[in-house]
């Protein structure tokens, strides 16, 4: 000890003043010491206090004064150091006290539970799944890719992985993610959000609306039930969160919805559900990069399109509505995709390949740990229709080009125009097989773009779904003028140099019916005596009422039929109208009666006849190719999926033969020529390279403008191909014999061909 007052320790040099604070010092007066058993101090303030009281007596006023204030401040920091002493302390015990936690955790996975936790660890969630088949690509007739397929990816959820506790959250995440990039997720929920409450989507028909229907009997709610009230009742039972904004809980709940529909309570048969289909690498890497539990991304083989043309024949693929017994027997599974239309569905059994198995192992955290294919799927075959592409794409610009030429004719005042001018069809068929080679209808649509521009499909007024070319039903106008010749002549009514006189009006039924020809009526002038070529050149109905009478509505209806008309064609894609024949029989189902008077204007394609635009063209190929009537067809062959075979080839299947002379064929044919030449299409076709053969004709509807009518077939002397036009309101047929003319033009190549003409002119010059 330092001049007997400091002492060195781990604080410093302290004083005794230090070691034993003032405020401990005094003693209570008559204090006494407790001692122990042994004798020794337990209080241990006062054990300090009576050394102190010795210290003090031994060296009274010895530190007084002289180090008074030299220790200034020597107390807190003793007191400080204590604090430390004791903070260390503590920290030490809590190292210690983890440490063991933390060794007594291990020991406890390790060694005393560490086979069970292994197991858990190890199990594994096993996950059998259909592999589809690719699916047979559709060509047109030189092998020109039509309908392919490509790669795709779509969002699921696995719900046997996806965390109870989180679903809501990861699900909010993904509906979030899928708005932030404009990807539209699939929901059946016919309810929205409108900014202010939740209404009922829809007409309360449909197939989401019989689901929804049979979701509400399992939950015992009535099918009353406001949409709000569904909504706030879903909020509840799924846990969500009240705060959520109003249109992210409906999404929330929407897809919380798809998992219930599929639940053994609701018990529907229905196909899995896929949240976002064909996303793309962008919303991929996001999902792995997030590696969100429960969320499966899924590559699948989609169709991919490579013509914007022939929508309607192609058709499309999509999921089952009505899964039964049948389709089950057939290998299909609920959540398969078939044709539904079209070539697709046409030709299902031939595209659709054999859907193989994979088992899938998953972790516990949903990761993929093992594959294995338990059967390999087997691709689809391939079909080659009919169709000429390039054909197909020329019909359907003629007939959107014309039509808005008359359009905007009509629009502008002229007289060559039609202001309501409508939809229209165009079919070319094979004079020699039956086979289409063209099929176009107007307006059309992008069979890619389907699911994108449906809303605005079908409220399209000229409703481009509607196939008009086999499924439009017109009054065929003069362009059946044919038939009641063919009929004359073939029944020795007439010859060729048969001449009647056109009076004007036709009085054989007066004074009840009194028709007139089209040229008095408009110009107070008639045609004279005429004869048949004559009358089909000029269209005059005064001599087709004659021989329309002397010939009978039985005999008339007897070559129609064998000309096909009034009976489907028997093309291979669904939905073809049958048409309708005039006569007794039909008016008879109808349950009216049929007069003297309605023959002469069934005689003139007016009255009841109705016929599709294939039924025309396969009736003008039947007629110029001598009377045999092919079965139409637009399915050319099959391969198999290499391309290797040869698995089916359509052979031309005759479904008629009408008895029907060459004197009289050729008779009919001078008089289609003579239209294209001097009648009403020569301001298409006079000159033209190829000599054609055609017929106008005009039908009123009452509604509006005439409808225009067109048929053709070309060459002249050696029939190939015939076209039937039809255009809605276009006023009158001759109009659109330029469709006609731009499909000759592409079938027959005549720019190249003119040309080639024009180089070897220059060459030889």
């Amino acid at each position: 000890m330092e001049d007997g007052h400091s002492r060195n320790s781990i604080f410093g040099r302290v004083s005794a003043a230090d070691l034993f604070p003032r405020q401990i010092h005094k003693r209570e007066p008559g204090r006494r010491l407790k001692r122990a058993s042994n004798g020794r101090v337990t209080d241990e303030e006062e054990y300090q206090e009576k050394h102190l009281v010795k210290y003090e007596e031994k060296h009274q006023g010895k530190c007084e004064g002289k180090y008074e204030g030299k220790y200034e401040g020597g107390n807190g920091e003793i007191m400080e150091g204590f604090k430390l002493k004791i903070r260390l302390a503590v920290l030490a015990l809590i190292t210690v006290a983890m440490s063991l936690t933390v060794t007594a955790r291990l020991y406890n996975l390790q060694i005393i539970n560490g086979d069970s936790y292994y197991r858990q660890s190890e199990k594994k969630i096993t996950r059998s799944v259909q592999v589809e088949a690719n699916r047979g690509e559709i060509l047109d007739r030189y092998g020109r890719k039509l309908v392919t397929n490509r790669l795709s990816y779509n969002l699921s959820f696995d719900w046997d992985v996806l965390p109870s506790d989180r679903q809501n959250e990861i699900i909010l995440h993904m509906v979030e993610l899928c708005e932030e990039k404009g990807i539209e997720f699939n929901t059946s929920l016919p309810i929205e959000y409108n900014g202010k409450e939740y209404v009922y989507a829809g007409n309360g028909e449909g197939t989401n609306w019989r689901r929804f229907k049979k979701y509400l009997d399992a939950k015992g709610w009535d099918e009353d039930i406001p949409a709000s009230e569904v909504i706030e009742r879903q909020r509840s039972e799924y846990g969500v969160d009240p705060e959520l904004e109003p249109d992210k809980a409906l999404s929330l709940c929407a897809v919380r919805y798809e998992r219930e529909l599929r639940s053994a309570k609701v018990g529907l048969n229905i196909p899995s559900y896929v949240f976002a289909q064909d996303i793309g690498r962008e919303i991929i890497g996001i999902v792995k990069e997030r590696d969100l539990p429960g969320v499966r991304i899924d590559t699948v083989s989609v169709r991919s399109y490579e013509t914007p043309y022939a929508a309607h024949i192609l058709g499309r693929i999509g999921p089952i509505e009505n899964y039964d017994e049948e389709l089950k027997k057939q290998g299909y599974a609920m959540d398969d995709y078939l044709g539904i239309f079209g070539a697709e569905k046409a030709f299902e059994s031939y595209l659709r390949g054999k859907s193989g198995t994979r088992v899938e192992e998953r972790n516990t955290l949903g990761k993929v740990t093992n594959v294995m294919y338990t059967k390999e799927p087997e691709a689809g075959s391939n079909v080659l229709l009919t169709i000429n592409i390039r054909l197909q794409e020329a019909a359907e610009r003629a007939l959107e080009t014309r039509i808005n030429e008359i359009r905007k004719l009509g629009e502008e005042g002229s007289s060559l125009g039609s202001a309501d001018v409508g939809g229209g069809a165009a079919v070319v068929i094979d004079v020699r097989t039956g086979e289409v080679l063209a099929s176009a209808s107007y307006p059309t649509y992008d069979i890619s773009k389907y699911n994108r521009d449906y809303n605005k499909l079908i409220q399209d007024a000229l409703n481009p779904l509607y196939n008009r070319a086999m499924m439009g039903m017109y009054e065929p106008g003069s362009t059946f003028k044919m038939v009641t010749a063919v009929s004359a002549l073939e029944e020795g009514i007439i010859t060729e140099s048969t001449k009647i006189l056109d009076k004007g009006i036709y009085m054989y039924y007066a004074p009840s019916y009194t028709p007139q020809c089209e040229i008095y009526l408009t110009s107070k002038r008639t045609h004279g005596s005429i004869n048949v070529v004559d009358a089909l050149r000029v269209s005059c109905n005064y001599f087709f009422f004659e021989v329309g009478r002397l010939t009978g509505i039985d005999k008339l209806n007897y070559y129609a039929r064998g000309f096909g008309l009034g009976e489907k064609t028997g093309i291979e894609l669904e939905g073809e109208a049958a048409g309708n024949l005039a006569g007794p029989e039909n008016r008879k189902a109808k349950g009216a009666a049929w007069y003297q008077a309605d023959t002469i204007q069934a005689a003139i394609g007016q009255s009841d006849n109705l016929f599709t635009p294939l039924q025309m063209a396969n009736y003008v190929a039947t007629l110029v190719n001598g009377g045999q009537r092919n079965k139409v067809h637009i399915l050319k062959e099959v391969k198999s999926y290499d391309y290797v075979h040869t698995l089916f080839k359509t052979d031309t299947e005759v479904t008629g033969r009408i008895d029907v002379s060459r004197d009289t064929v050729e008779i009919v044919k001078k008089g289609m020529l003579a239209v294209s030449e001097r009648g009403s299409a020569s301001a298409v076709f006079s000159g033209y390279p190829i000599k054609v053969g055609s017929k106008t004709g005009t039908a009123q509807t009452g509604r509006g403008s005439a409808n225009g009518l067109f048929v053709a077939f070309a060459p002249y002397d050696n029939p190939e191909i015939a076209v039937a036009v039809v255009v809605e309101r276009a006023g009158k047929g001759s109009r659109i014999g330029v469709i006609a003319r731009d499909i000759f033009d592409a079938y027959f190549r005549i720019d190249e061909a003119l040309e080639t003409l024009n180089r070897e002119n220059t060459l030889i010059n």
